[in-house]
């Protein structure tokens, strides 16, 4: 599960695994960073944001 935070409000939703993926589709197309970002969702400490939200892996 993740929380996406929207910077303008300041409201919280969670999202689906899927709806992360996307984001992470759209945002690291072009980034060799992907393995890190993988590993650090499996580890709990990965934290991703954009230029409309933030967004924050929940167990």
């Amino acid at each position: 599960m993740f929380i996406k935070t929207d910077k303008k409000t300041g409201q919280k939703e969670i999202i689906s695994s899927e709806e992360m993926v996307s984001v992470l589709e759209d945002d690291l197309r072009k980034s060799d960073d992907l393995d890190e970002v993988l590993t650090e969702i499996v580890m709990g400490v990965y934290e991703h944001s954009n230029a409309t939200a933030t967004y924050k892996y929940k167990s």
